[in-house]
């Protein structure tokens, strides 16, 4: 009887997790773009914040969650913004930027777990919501090839009051991080720009990334810049043309001597302005 309930359990975890993980694994990737990157008014400004999940470059399509939202100030204490709004198509955020240096603004995913399995005699691929810690309560008897997944996203971006500074853009060991080693107030068209990526800490060679401008429903080809990072974790790219880019990232790999995890899908996806030279 006991078997019975775990089967029955595993089986409608496994049709719930595949559903979830298919849309995951079609999710629109999820993206925070400011009024403006930059403030540069005496005392201070209201900038507004727009929160959307699409594949489209800063085309809205679905609200994002803000619940995660903060705002990390530059001497690094975290705020919450103001006056939160969820429509359907966009989340919206404000919040007043007064404080002199540079402000990173996150709306990071809650980390999700999934244990992949085989089981029966078609070697059937299946999966639980669980990690490594839940997965044995669950998991069928006679499982096979069991892996266990984190996915995590960070969406993200900086603005600068007056001079730059660098105190919010510390990392903190953990999932897929960007480190921006060009300072993102400083990004020219025309101008290289260097970012490193970290995984739990380390940097982290093999992370793919695209950059793209905005305005790609008004041009026949996306204008894409592709790069991989080096045995340092960084990219260097070029963005020709004064505007605003997103930049999405991602890195697949194995998760060594984890208690929770065997391996990772982990992204970040960030934007950012390039101004005129």
């Amino acid at each position: 009887m006991k078997n019975n309930k775990i089967k029955a359990f595993s089986l409608a975890c496994a049709v719930i997790a595949g559903l979830t993980v298919s849309a995951t694994a079609n999710a629109h990737p999820r993206w925070i773009l400011p009024s403006h990157f930059t403030v540069s008014k005496e005392g201070g400004d209201w900038l507004s914040f727009d929160v959307t999940a699409s594949h489209g470059t800063f085309v809205y399509d679905k609200p994002a969650s803000t619940e995660t939202a903060e705002v990390i100030m530059p001497d690094g204490r975290n705020e919450r913004p103001n006056f939160t709004i969820r429509g359907k198509r966009r989340a919206i955020f404000d919040f007043y930027f007064e404080e002199q240096g540079t402000h990173k603004i996150q709306v990071n995913q809650t980390p999700v777990y999934f244990t992949q399995y085989k089981a029966g005699r078609r070697d059937t691929v299946k999966w639980i919501a669980a990690n490594k810690v839940e997965r044995d309560a669950v998991l069928p008897p006679k499982s096979r090839d069991v892996v266990t997944q984190v996915g995590y996203t960070r969406a993200e971006t900086y603005v600068t009051v007056g001079k730059p500074s660098t105190k919010a853009m510390e990392i903190t060991g953990k999932y897929l991080e960007l480190l921006p080693i060009t300072h993102p107030a400083d990004i020219i068209e025309g101008e290289p720009v260097t970012f490193q990526f970290y995984f739990n800490g380390k940097p982290q060679a093999g992370v793919v990334a695209e950059v793209t401008r905005e305005g790609t429903l008004y041009r026949n080809h996306q204008q894409q810049i592709d790069v991989i990072s080096d045995k340092d974790g960084k990219v260097t790219f070029t963005p020709e043309i004064a505007g605003r880019y997103i930049m999405k990232a991602n890195y697949r790999g194995d998760v060594a001597n984890n208690p929770m995890v065997d391996t990772a899908n982990v992204n970040v996806h960030i934007t950012f302005e390039a101004s005129l030279h």
